[in-house]
């Protein structure tokens, strides 16, 4: 009885004993497997964010685009450097325009279109008198509208050429009508005031005071004080001169100027 009760005993623990092995064997391969669970994938960044190795498919986050091909970087070209570009108001085409706006301040230019625009109006005998007195006056603004000047002169018979010659060619000519003159400018009455007063007799070139105002209203009228020159300026001193000798002066002063009051 003895015997028997051992030998169950020792059956009953070898058979507790196997799945305990079992569990060991189910373990160990477990701890061997090698793990198939794909590895996660980066989707690539668009291009000109990322740049990718495309030997290893792996996006480096620390290299963006380059800047200078990045067109949300570019700031244009550089203003310091960008030439500036050419204004045509003061751009000079040849040596015959004097000032600015491409007009061609000359007595060629003005006497040109004055014959053909003043014609019926004309102050002059002829182109070559035109020349003559033009020479005399200062060139000016080709912009300015009055005021002694080649340029005022220039504006209103360019005007004259399309428009009202009727009132522009006195402008233009060489009195000036008011407009192209100097605000100080010798008058054909202070003229023939002084004259009358001291150019007497034979010395007296007119008829009367009135035939004096009308052949100097188309005179050109310089400056005060000038001792020289065709102009209502240079007479006007003359007369005045010839308070003093007339023989003298009154010659100067009056219409024909004598060689002194002429274009010099």
């Amino acid at each position: 009885m003895r015997t028997s009760n051992w030998t169950a005993l020792t059956a009953l623990a070898l058979a507790l004993t196997v799945p305990a092995c079992g569990d060991d064997k189910g373990d160990d391969e477990s701890t061997t497997t090698t793990n198939t669970t794909p590895a996660t994938t980066t989707t690539p960044m668009t291009s000109g964010t990322t740049d990718e190795d495309p030997t290893t498919g792996v996006v480096d986050p620390t290299t963006g685009p380059d800047p200078t091909n990045d067109p949300s970087t570019s700031t244009g070209p550089d203003p310091s450097t960008t030439l500036p570009s050419t204004d045509p108001t003061t751009e000079t085409t040849d040596d015959s325009t004097t000032t600015t706006g491409g007009v061609d301040l000359s007595c060629d230019a003005y006497c040109a279109t004055y014959v053909t625009a003043c014609k019926d109006f004309s102050e002059y005998d002829n182109e070559a008198a035109c020349l003559a007195q033009c020479g005399q006056w200062p060139v000016g603004d080709p912009a300015a509208i009055d005021g002694d000047s080649l340029g005022c002169r220039t504006y209103h018979v360019t005007v004259a050429s399309t428009t009202e010659p009727n009132v522009h060619c006195p402008h233009a000519g060489p009195s000036g009508a008011g407009v192209c003159v100097s605000p100080d400018a010798p008058t054909c009455a202070d003229y023939c005031g002084v004259y009358f007063d001291n150019c007497k007799d034979n010395l007296n070139l007119y008829n009367d005071e009135a035939d004096c105002l009308a052949t100097c209203a188309s005179w050109y009228p310089g400056t005060k004080g000038e001792v020289v020159g065709d102009t209502v300026g240079c007479r006007e001193y003359h007369a005045g001169a010839a308070f003093g000798d007339p023989d003298v002066h009154c010659p100067h002063a009056g219409p024909g100027g004598a060689d002194v009051c002429v274009i010099q």
